[in-house]
């Protein structure tokens, strides 16, 4: 039930054969990583927001956004890539940040309305919980806070609202495989014979690349895959290896379609293999958003 407008993002679970948790999904601003060895940071895409990187300024300096280099995160799991990027040094087994500073567009709420900006800093790693300072773009509501490191979840959420606060929005990181959500793609369009990048919010899926990877075919009948048919899938962590386009806008009649002869596998945390396609994208009473799919383990 992500609902007509995409509002709520949902985790589902093959396990327990069903969703485990949701969230309206302007409730959050940035993402920290919670587990590994390293410690990049995501905005939230389902309010489209993006962030300039002003790189090792003062922080009381950046005052303006004119001609900040704002870029979109990519999903594609190659978290360097991001517009936060790796904003540290390791440095004698400590992480010492680069002190950058960037700016921050808080993309818009549910609503459509404009969140608003902010400079954002990060100030280090202390005792595992990220040291962060931000603070609107004229020096005002300047405020330094903690985001604690949890292992059991992959990433810590906050909002930049009322002075920062965590917010708990993940369940436990065993507990899922697919996010139904709202984010960025990046779509690739010609244009006087020059490939450019459109930067696009879909409605998709993503997994949980931490413990689950998936492969996809189309020759195969959904009913009669068995798993002896596993290798002849072509498995991947990429969090956005389902993707959107599991589903087709068709602009005459605004409606979607769903493509069906897209077959999934996914294997889990604990070795199963889960094939599963998508059927529909409407509900009983013909609102879109509400996405259904057959699955079975193999």
């Amino acid at each position: 039930e992500m609902t007509a407008k995409y509002t709520n993002q949902v985790y589902f679970s093959f396990e327990k054969g069903q969703s485990v948790s949701s969230y309206i999904y302007d409730i959050w601003d940035l993402a920290f990583k919670s587990y590994g060895e390293d410690y990049y940071i995501m905005l939230n895409g389902a309010k489209f927001m993006e962030a300039a990187d002003m790189g090792e300024v003062a922080f009381e300096s950046v005052t303006s956004r004119k001609d900040a280099p704002f870029r979109y995160d990519s999903t594609n799991g190659d978290y360097a890539d991001y517009s936060i990027g790796k904003w540290w040094e390791d440095k004698d087994n400590s992480i010492i940040s680069k002190k950058h500073v960037y700016i921050i567009n808080r993309g818009n709420n549910t609503n459509n309305r404009k969140v608003g900006y902010v400079k954002f800093m990060v100030l280090g790693i202390e005792n595992n919980e990220y040291k962060i300072r931000f603070a609107n773009l004229d020096n005002s509501n300047d405020y330094v806070i903690y985001v604690p490191r949890n292992e059991g979840i992959n990433f810590t959420h906050i909002s930049l609202d009322d002075g920062g606060k965590i917010v708990n929005i993940e369940p436990p990181s065993q507990s899922w495989d697919l996010l139904f959500n709202k984010y960025i793609a990046i779509l690739l369009y010609e244009e006087e014979g020059n490939i450019d990048h459109l930067p696009y919010s879909v409605t998709g899926v993503t997994i949980n690349d931490r413990y689950v990877e998936v492969g996809a075919d189309t020759t195969l009948d959904f009913k009669s895959i068995t798993i002896d048919d596993i290798p002849k899938f072509k498995f991947s962590k990429r969090p956005d290896c389902i993707g959107h386009e599991w589903k087709s806008f068709t602009l005459q009649g605004e409606s979607y379609t769903v493509r069906p002869e897209i077959n999934y596998i996914l294997k889990d945390k604990n070795g199963f293999y889960w094939k599963f396609h998508f059927t529909f994208f409407y509900n009983e009473k013909g609102e879109r958003g509400y996405p259904q799919f057959d699955f079975k383990r193999l």
